[in-house]
């Protein structure tokens, strides 16, 4: 089943001269896929992930269709609430808020999907993804307090906690080493074997464990 589609998209900046990092870009990402998006660093991988997340960045050229939905017919307010159940992210950036715990980091993305109080068996789960990923001794640590390993950790677990359809996963090895990389890249693996679906940017040897690899090149989305 289709999940997100992108239509001939492409992204201009106007900084003094046109830049435009992707160009003309046509992609499917159906249930169970597990693509890998490569290219060196600044060629507009990232870029293309933000296009698909839901209007965190909007195209200057094209259309982006999530689920039979035209996003550009969205409001902001349509697009944060789609975002939070149908989109979990792995930034570059391990961006968690300073004040929470570990845990309540977790707990707080099932809270803005939900908007409710949260189940034992809710509160339950966050701690098993966190005991997966070798943080129950940290649950209740704050960021600082973590390495910066543990954090990007911590990431991987907020962003399927709540069970999206698609994850956006930016270098998510970044910062692990060889064992807990291999532990996120089995955890996409098998997300998308559970009928979701993964978009990876990766420059790693990582990247190679994707079912269908791309890279940009130019603004370009050519199959490798």
């Amino acid at each position: 089943m289709e999940i997100c589609r992108l239509e001939n998209v492409s992204k201009i900046y106007h900084s003094g001269e046109d830049v435009c990092p992707v160009d003309n870009v046509s992609l499917t990402i159906s249930q169970g896929d597990f693509i890998g998006i490569e290219g060196p660093s600044g060629t507009g991988k990232s870029t293309l992930l933000y296009l698909m997340g839901g209007g965190l960045l909007k195209p200057t050229h094209g259309d982006i269709i999530f689920g039979g939905r035209d996003m550009s017919k969205l409001s902001d307010r349509e697009l944060t609430s789609w975002r939070a159940k149908n989109i979990g992210f792995m930034f570059q950036e391990t961006s968690l808020f300073p004040a929470l715990t570990a845990l309540e980091n977790i707990e707080l993305a099932l809270y803005l999907n939900k908007r409710s109080r949260l189940t034992q068996a809710e509160r339950e789960e966050a701690m098993t993804l966190l005991t997966e990923l070798g943080l129950k001794e940290r649950a209740h640590y704050l960021p600082h307090q973590l390495s910066i390993g543990q954090r990007r950790r911590v990431v991987v677990c907020r962003s399927i906690i709540n069970h999206p359809s698609l994850i956006l996963a930016d270098e998510p090895t970044n910062d692990l080493d060889s064992f807990w990389a291999e532990k996120v890249i089995h955890i996409l693996e098998s997300f998308a074997q559970n009928n979701g679906a993964v978009v990876m940017v990766n420059h790693t040897s990582w990247a190679e464990r994707a079912q269908q690899r791309y890279r940009l090149n130019e603004g370009k989305l050519i199959s490798i």
